[in-house]
C-alpha cells in the first residue's frame, strides 16, 4: 500500500468513525454507505479496523454499529489530564521553587509519557523539556510509575515497545526492569538515574484519584553534579508530599 493510499484509508476510517458518532442510534453498513456516498466494501473494511481497536462495536443482535468503549476511555484520559493539569499548577510551582529544579507533570499516553506541564529551574545549568512531548516509559521516572501502578503486564509491554537504549545506564533487560519496577512498588516513588539522558537524575511520585488509581505523575530532576544523594533525599520527600497534596484535591 502506498503512502497516499494509506492516508486515504485513515481518512476514510475517521470519516466513518465520526459518522457513527453523529448518529443517535446504531447504524448499519448500508446506512453509513448512503450517508457518506461510499461503497459497502470500503465501509465494511474500515468498520472492522475500528472495531479491532475498540473504537467501534457491533450490536450482536442487529449487526449494526455504534461507538466502542475505547472512545470513552480516550475521552476520560483527556478530561483527567485537563483536570489534573489545572488543579496541580500552584503545587507544581511551589515544588519548583522549593527544590530549585525542573518539575514536570505527566500522564500516560499509550506506551509513552506525555508532559502536560513543565516548570523549568531558574538555574543556568538545566535540561530542557517541553509540554506536549513524549518520552519512553522504561527509562523515565514517571514512566516507571505507570509501569508499576497502572496494571501493566511487563512482558506484553516489552513485546510492543522494545527497551531502547538511551544511555549506558538505560535498563534494557526485562528481568532487571522487573526488579526495578518491584522496587518502585515497594517504596512508592521512582528514579531515573541517567537512564534517559546522561547527567540527568530525576525522582517521581504518583498522583492518584479518589479510587486510588494512578492518573498522573510528578517528577523533579536536575543535572547530576547538582543532584547529590543528599539533595535527592530532599527531592523525594518534597515530590511525595506534593503528589499527596494534589491527589487530595482530585
Amino acid at each position: 500500500m502506498t503512502k497516499v493510499s494509506r492516508q486515504s484509508a485513515i481518512d476514510k476510517a475517521l470519516e466513518i468513525l465520526f459518522c457513527v458518532a453523529d448518529q443517535s442510534r446504531d447504524v448499519g453498513v448500508s446506512e453509513i454507505t448512503e450517508i457518506l456516498g461510499s461503497d459497502k466494501a470500503t465501509v465494511f473494511r474500515a468498520l472492522k479496523a475500528l472495531e479491532k481497536y475498540g473504537l467501534i462495536e457491533q450490536n450482536e443482535e442487529t449487526k449494526k454499529y455504534r461507538l466502542g468503549l475505547r472512545t470513552v476511555n480516550l475521552a476520560g484520559q483527556k478530561l483527567r489530564g485537563m483536570s489534573v493539569a489545572s488543579r496541580a499548577q500552584p503545587f507544581l510551582n511551589r515544588l519548583a521553587q522549593e527544590t530549585q529544579e525542573t518539575v514536570q507533570l505527566s500522564v500516560r499516553s499509550g506506551d509513552n509519557v506525555l508532559y502536560l506541564s513543565v516548570f523549568e529551574t531558574p538555574q543556568p545549568m538545566r535540561v530542557a523539556s517541553e509540554v506536549g512531548t513524549l518520552a519512553p516509559l522504561h527509562c523515565t521516572a514517571a514512566g516507571k510509575l505507570f509501569l508499576a501502578f497502572d496494571e501493566t503486564d511487563l512482558h506484553d509491554f516489552v513485546a510492543r515497545a522494545p527497551l531502547e537504549r538511551r544511555t549506558d545506564k538505560t535498563i534494557t533487560d526485562i528481568n532487571a526492569l522487573e526488579k526495578d519496577i518491584e522496587l518502585v512498588r515497594s517504596r512508592g516513588w521512582s528514579m531515573d538515574d541517567e537512564e534517559l539522558l546522561a547527567h540527568l537524575r530525576v525522582v517521581a511520585a504518583p498522583i492518584r484519584d479518589f479510587a486510588g488509581k494512578i492518573t498522573a505523575a510528578i517528577a523533579v530532576g536536575g543535572p547530576t553534579p547538582r543532584v547529590s544523594p543528599e539533595k535527592m533525599e530532599e527531592m523525594v520527600k518534597a515530590v511525595m508530599e506534593t503528589a499527596h497534596q494534589i491527589s487530595g484535591h482530585l
